[in-house]
This record gives C-alpha cells, sequence and structure tokens, in this order.
C-alpha cells in the first residue's frame, strides 16, 4: 500500500511541474502569435502579463483542486494534507528559484554589454525566459535583471495557487457554482 502511495505522490508532484509548464507554453505560444503587436507597448504588455499570470493561476489551482478530490475518496490510500496542497506550489518556487539563480549567475559571468555568450548560457537564459513568460509583461528585463516584485510574485503564485485549489478540493468548493447564485435569469 505505501509503495503505491509513494509512486501516486511523486506522480502528483511529477505533474504539478509538467502543469507549469504547460502555462509556460500557452503564455509563451499565445504572447508571440496572438498578442506579438501588443508585446511592445508597455502598458498592453503589463495587461497581457496580468491575464497570463490569471491563466497560470487557473491551470495550477484545478489539478491541485483535482487531487485533493481524489485524496478525499475512501477508496485512495492517499489521505487530503493541506501542507501537500502547498508542497506542490513550493515544488514550482524551487524550481523558479534555481532558475533564477542560473540566470542571475550566466548574465554575470557569462554576458558583456552586448548580451551573453557561449551555447549552455543562452540555453539556460533561454529556458529562464519560456518558464517565466507568464510574468514577462511585468518583468522589465533588462541585462540580466528583473523587477523584485515580479521575482515575488513568480514565487507566490504557484503556491498561492495550489494551496487555494487543494483547499477548494478537500472542502468541495465549487467557484462556478458560487457565482451562479448571483447571476439573474430573464424569465420569457
Amino acid at each position: 500500500m505505501k509503495d503505491s502511495m509513494k509512486i501516486t505522490v511523486k506522480y502528483q508532484f511529477v505533474y504539478m511541474l509538467l502543469m507549469q509548464v504547460a502555462a509556460s507554453g500557452v503564455a509563451f505560444v499565445f504572447g508571440l502569435v496572438a498578442f506579438w503587436y501588443f508585446l511592445s507597448m508597455n502598458i498592453a504588455k503589463e495587461i497581457i502579463s496580468v491575464i497570463f499570470i490569471g491563466v497560470n493561476f487557473a491551470m495550477l489551482y484545478i489539478p491541485a483542486k483535482n487531487f485533493a478530490i481524489r485524496d478525499n475518496k475512501s477508496y485512495t490510500p492517499l489521505k487530503p494534507s493541506k501542507l501537500k496542497g502547498a508542497m506542490f506550489g513550493v515544488l514550482i518556487s524551487v524550481v523558479t528559484t534555481i532558475l533564477m539563480a542560473l540566470f542571475a549567475f550566466v548574465w554575470a559571468k557569462f554576458s558583456d554589454e552586448i548580451g551573453i555568450h557561449g551555447v549552455v548560457p543562452t540555453i539556460i537564459n533561454v529556458i529562464f525566459y519560456y518558464w517565466s513568460f507568464p510574468y514577462n509583461g511585468i518583468m522589465g528585463l533588462a541585462n540580466g535583471t528583473y523587477t523584485i516584485y515580479s521575482g515575488i510574485l513568480m514565487l507566490i503564485v504557484p503556491i498561492l495557487a495550489t494551496y487555494c485549489g487543494y483547499i477548494a478540493g478537500s472542502k468541495k468548493f465549487e467557484f462556478v457554482e458560487k457565482i451562479e447564485e448571483f447571476m439573474y435569469e430573464k424569465e420569457e
């Protein structure tokens, strides 16, 4: 029983990392295909970034909620834990922190006034840009630096999304049902 539980927990954590990659991919594709014209305009870029951060939040919230729903079923070896919900986001934030450190290191050691030099530093730079693309509009990226608040957001949003999603799944909270209570239907 414990072996199947370990496999399931590992699967859940790997799945959450893949959801972060997918969320970055969605932002990347829509940013470069649908909104490429607006990415050069400061205010539009920031608005689009807020939308992409919302998409990122939702893409982490939903699987965390689904994991909590499954963990609450009587036949599963897993038991719900609020800490586990937050740990999904902590894992993503740890990966983000590592990428931030590598990004800073690459720009400190392998760059000059023109840009970065070398294949490995360029690959690290591209990986960081891809991973952090939902936050691109508010990052103010220039010569290997970014805004402090965007760095903080990159670390807090995954934890908040997975924790809220896991709690919602544990409490069987349906956001859509709560909104429907406030909707008015016109009688015909």
